[in-house]
């Protein structure tokens, strides 16, 4: 048998097909099954709106496509996320390729393709999975544009950059990564490409400055409403080591700490390739570790764009330590892949099982309380959001999607247990807290009055999503269950 079989084209693009059949079979897996996260309902009720309001929104009209082609439904909203999030993998795979070699780019597409964050976002009705696509394409377009003083990689590179500040306001950081490694090249002559023109990059530098301050009014305007959110919805507490550890959890640690050492591995050898995704990898996360900091609401999902970058260095690291190895050279390559992906594959597993797609189980209470809802009934909607708007508004979105309709005033918000008609059935939906034996205000109305129907258990990590439902009986039917009981 001839040794150098893997170095084969074929057997390239067979791992190649393989890495993206199993991608898409885990991005598919139980794509409709998964209850709502909250700002899913958002998508789906900008969605409805008419073409016409949302000609500046592309995500929206995706998705209203996607809604009147397979109905008001959970795979509708997320089919177009889960095809952006698959193709991804083999879009990826060429430009890696040349910017290391098909080893490291297999690695990185395999890494990307079982990584829980981009399966978890690949499965969300929101815009992030098509974000990273835009993002990380721009980027190599404006990287390839300095390797090779390309002036329609610079042009590509900024439309595509447009294209993803259409989508959301955390493109801003695509910008912010191309001045700084601009920057930085112009500072320092050791990084810079044969054929470096200054007078080319200075251009160029303009050109993202003049692209950036046109899109200023539109940051303006998202810091805004953001500001207004956070006053309505309040402080998320996140800190910066609050910020980090989650990034980490989605990452997974084993990825983190790989990733992180062919990042350094890659500065050290004085690669421009590694100096460029130092600056793509850690400039968005530093900020927004400054922005927690200074207690501003901050997201993992914002930094989710670096995730590729992420991937290319832990496989550089991979490939690196696997060429390096002179003796056991398959085993100790086979020992440090394996330690790299087996906490991805038990992270996905988990989300598949107990975690129930990183949601609360909303969906299945909802269609519990429909299949048993009577006409005078109401609904006490415990700890879901402190607002009540905004938690009618998540329950009723849910409800209305599993064809359950409740009147308005079916729902009650009372501010004390003594305001509640217990002539009534009241069915209470609590989110992931736990009636304590001491409970006092409405825990304690819970404990006395209320009797647990069922929980829909559901662990996102530490967290705990689980939703519990309750059901107060109407005083006469309380009264009618203890006679029949006497008899």
């Amino acid at each position: 048998m001839n040794k150098n079989w893997f170095k084969q084209w074929w057997v390239e693009y067979l791992f190649l097909a393989l890495i993206i059949a199993f991608a898409a079979a885990l991005r598919f897996y139980k794509l409709g099954a998964w209850s709502y996260w909250v700002d899913e309902l958002y998508t789906f009720e900008n969605g409805l709106r008419d073409y016409s309001d949302i000609l500046h929104r592309p995500f929206w009209i995706i998705t209203k496509f996607a809604i009147e082609s397979f109905g008001s439904n959970s795979f509708a909203l997320r089919i177009f996320p889960c095809i952006f999030g698959i193709v991804t993998i083999p879009f990826l795979y060429f430009p890696i390729r040349k910017i290391f070699n098909s080893r490291v780019a297999l690695l990185a597409i395999t890494f990307l393709a079982i990584s829980p964050w981009h399966i978890y976002l690949s499965q969300l009705a929101r815009w992030y999975s098509l974000l990273l696509l835009a993002s990380i394409f721009s980027l190599l377009a404006f990287y390839f544009a300095i390797e090779r003083n390309s002036v329609k990689h610079f042009i590509a590179a900024v439309l595509l950059f447009a294209f993803a500040f259409s989508l959301h306001m955390t493109a801003g950081f695509v910008l912010m990564i191309a001045l700084g490694y601009l920057f930085i090249l112009s500072r320092m002559p050791k990084f810079q490409p044969d054929g470096f023109s200054a007078k080319k990059v200075n251009w160029f530098f303009i050109g993202l400055v003049l692209e950036g301050l046109l899109f200023i009014p539109q940051f303006i305007a998202f810091v805004e409403k953001w500001e207004s959110i956070k006053q309505a919805m309040g402080y998320w507490g996140s800190t910066p080591s609050n910020f980090t550890m989650k990034v980490l959890y989605h990452l997974t640690p084993a990825m983190g700490v790989m990733a992180f050492a062919g990042l350094v591995l890659l500065v050290v050898q004085k690669e421009r390739k590694g100096l460029f995704l130092l600056i793509y990898c850690l400039l968005p996360f530093l900020v927004l570790n400054l922005a927690a900091a200074f207690e501003t609401n901050v997201s993992t999902k914002y930094v989710f764009f670096s995730l590729p970058g992420l991937c290319m260095a832990a496989g550089y690291l991979c490939n690196y330590v696997f060429e390096k190895i002179s003796s056991g050279r398959l085993f100790m390559g086979a020992v440090i892949f394996a330690a790299t992906i087996l906490p991805s594959l038990l992270t996905d597993f988990t989300y598949f099982t107990t975690g129930h797609g990183n949601r609360d189980r909303m969906r299945e209470a909802a269609e519990l309380i429909r299949d048993q809802f009577r006409e005078d009934d109401q609904i006490f909607l415990l700890y879901v959001f402190e607002n009540p708007v905004e938690a009618k508004f998540f329950f009723k979105t849910i409800a209305e999607l599993s064809d359950f309709h409740p009147k308005d005033e079916q729902f009650i918000w009372p501010e004390t247990p003594g305001e509640i008609d217990l002539n009534k059935r009241i069915w209470v939906v609590n989110t992931g807290n736990i009636i304590p034996p001491d409970a006092t205000g409405f825990y304690k109305w819970l404990a006395d009055n209320a009797s647990l129907i069922t929980e829909f258990n559901a662990y996102r990590g530490p967290l705990d999503n689980s939703v519990k439902i309750y059901l107060h009986r109407a005083s006469n039917e309380h009264s009618r269950v203890k006679l029949a009981d006497k008899k």
